[in-house]
């Protein structure tokens, strides 16, 4: 069953997630293990990765992944890696993680099946440790869009993305069963914008993209005014 954490605001759900994080990359480390870590866009998870920059100290062992890219230059503002280069390895303490990007990402079928390679390559069996998530008002999580083609990919770990109903409409995603498959799963919701999506994802509605993960959906961190309680 997935765990829902009420927290205050934006900030404590962004801490919560640093945290969080910074504890699971702890662990590995003293197992001696890699980890593999997919990462969410937006601002919430931009501000957890800042405050897990201060915090966390060897990054050695980590991979880190992003859950769904913007076909646009690496060096345009909407790009993911773009966020990620910038909230978090310049505040890495040490050696800063390795960061693998979506290549080719003019062509969304290109870039997806040679990010699919990467994964392939690298990732253990295609499954990840932690897959991070954010979700929009519509209930979208990655770039996986309500009745979207995508979310019907059953055997790829990458799938392309054409048409978004949000720009920029080029895009590639991991696909719902690599969700799915992930060892942890954290979903973080903040806003009032967000509250009415994600009641019916946790309702079940499979209309919203995010109740398809399902019971990979380990735990959502939300902020008081994204809790469903209060509507």
């Amino acid at each position: 069953m997935t765990r829902v954490r009420v927290l205050p605001d934006a900030e404590a759900v962004a801490r919560y997630a640093a945290d969080m994080l910074a504890g699971l990359i702890d662990d590995a480390r003293r197992d001696g293990r890699e980890l593999h870590v997919a990462l969410a866009g937006g601002g919430t998870p931009r501000r957890a990765y800042e405050l897990l920059a201060a915090v966390e100290g060897s990054w050695k062992h980590v991979q880190l992944w992003l859950g769904d890219e913007r076909c646009v230059p690496e060096d345009d503002p909407q790009s993911n890696a773009r966020m990620v280069r910038e909230s978090l390895l310049p505040g890495a303490r040490a050696e800063p993680p390795r960061l693998h990007t979506v290549p080719a990402p003019e062509v969304p079928e290109d870039a997806a099946w040679l990010y699919g390679l990467q994964v392939r390559e690298h990732v253990p069996d295609g499954v990840f440790d932690v897959v991070l998530l954010g979700m929009g008002p519509d209930g979208h999580t990655c770039s996986l869009f309500p009745g979207h083609p995508g979310l019907d990919v059953a055997q790829a770990l990458v799938a392309p993305v054409r048409e978004s109903p949000k720009p920029p409409p080029e895009r590639v995603t991991l696909t719902l069963p690599v969700v799915r498959r992930a060892r942890f799963t954290l979903l973080l919701a903040t806003g009032e914008e967000k509250r009415a999506a994600l009641a019916r994802a946790l309702a079940g509605d499979r209309s919203i993209p995010l109740a398809l993960v399902g019971d990979g959906l380990d735990e959502v961190a939300c902020d008081l005014a994204a809790s469903p309680a209060a509507g």
